[in-house]
């Protein structure tokens, strides 16, 4: 399997992501928006997923 590093714009989408998810969490920052449709759980799965996957496709 070949991976590749992620773009730049990819991986600050995820790193943003998924930070966003752990400062909720830790009751840091607070989004009543977010909040209300989905746990800070799935926001930081979200980021790494994103990191994952940009890592298997080379112009992702």
């Amino acid at each position: 399997m070949n991976l590749s590093a992620p773009q730049l714009i990819t991986w600050i989408v995820g790193v943003i992501i998924g930070v966003l998810g752990i400062c909720i969490h830790l009751n840091v920052m607070s989004v009543p928006a977010l909040e209300d449709v989905i746990r800070p759980f799935w926001l930081v799965s979200a980021g790494f997923v994103i990191l994952a996957v940009s890592n298997l496709f080379k112009r992702l």
